[in-house]
């Protein structure tokens, strides 16, 4: 992989967390909370842990219970939404719930014995839609925005780049023949050869049917021994062989955007966004809070004490 990973959020937890995938019968079960006058189990707290932990799988207890108790105070906060809706008469056609269905369905999840979950959800979600409706924004919000949030508009340098790769598994997993096949590529575009001509006829790196066009770049968005690289060269200019984990890569810098600072009119639309992004929190927050004041929540112990 030659750009930098960005790890993956908690996809689809909220409907992890409210279904609660049951184990083994042998499990043990309990009730850790009642929101008025309904249940949430042990079950459903420890699906969502679940999720909370993939990427962090080595907790301390009491990080655990930490995440424990977050759990269980996202489904207390899910369980009031579930109920604010049913009050409010939300209703969800049958129609859309098994486009939802068919929808998790092919993202790997398997929702159709828990319709019930995943017509909450959907309630849940209109409900918080109907917060949504957009304020009109002022002129003067939107330059007192800019002035406070200059640096968020500053357009990072990019560079568009081009990769040839050399991958060692194509020599029987030896490094040093790819990286004379690697030093033969940067030979001939010594003598003049067309850069995206030679990626289609030797990279087995990603674009390579596009002459090895990765698109621009920022820097810190490739891996760090091709970004320092990437990012001396001068626009036009090519590497040597670059060694990476599975191989060689040459590359090449066809063009540079340098940093440039969007003006206030360029920026705009995206500050409205983001205030109409503060103004449906704050809503959301506003509906969380009263019905967590009308509410009669009880929480039950089941995990030990955190260490003191």
């Amino acid at each position: 992989m030659w750009r930098r990973g960005v790890a993956a959020g908690c996809a689809l937890a909220a409907l992890c967390a409210a279904a609660g995938e049951r184990g083994p019968a042998t499990l043990v079960n309990a009730i850790v909370a009642i929101v008025n006058n309904e249940a949430i189990t042990k079950l459903d707290v420890d699906g969502l842990v679940l999720e909370f932990c993939r990427d962090a799988p080595n907790l301390t207890a009491d990080e655990l219970r930490a995440r424990w108790e977050e759990a269980r105070e996202a489904l207390i906060e899910n369980r009031l939404l579930v109920q604010e809706a049913r009050r409010r008469q939300i209703e969800v056609p049958p129609e859309e719930v098994n486009e939802e269905i068919a929808r998790l369905k092919k993202a790997g999840i398997n929702a159709e014995e828990r319709r019930d979950v995943v017509r909450e959800n959907l309630m849940v979600g209109r409900l918080l839609a109907s917060l949504q409706s957009a304020r009109a924004i002022s002129p003067d919000e939107v330059a007192d925005y800019y002035e406070k949030h200059r640096e968020d508009f500053l357009l990072r340098e990019q560079r568009q780049v081009l990769l040839i790769a050399v991958q060692a598994a194509d020599f029987g997993g030896e490094k040093a023949a790819a990286a004379r096949k690697a030093q033969e590529i940067v030979e001939a575009l010594r003598k003049g050869e067309d850069f995206a001509a030679l990626a289609r006829r030797h990279s087995k790196g990603p674009a390579a049917d596009r002459g090895g066009d990765q698109g621009w770049m920022k820097k810190g968005s490739l891996i760090p021994a091709l970004d320092d690289v990437v990012f001396r060269l001068k626009p036009g200019e090519f590497s040597g062989p670059v060694e990476v984990p599975d191989g060689y890569v040459v590359v090449k810098v066809a063009g540079v955007r340098p940093a440039s600072q969007l003006s206030l009119a360029e920026a705009r639309p995206e500050i409205e966004r983001q205030l109409q992004a503060a103004e449906r929190k704050r809503r959301r927050a506003q509906l969380i809070e009263r019905l967590r004041n009308e509410a009669t929540v009880l929480r039950l112990d089941f995990l030990p004490k955190a260490a003191q």
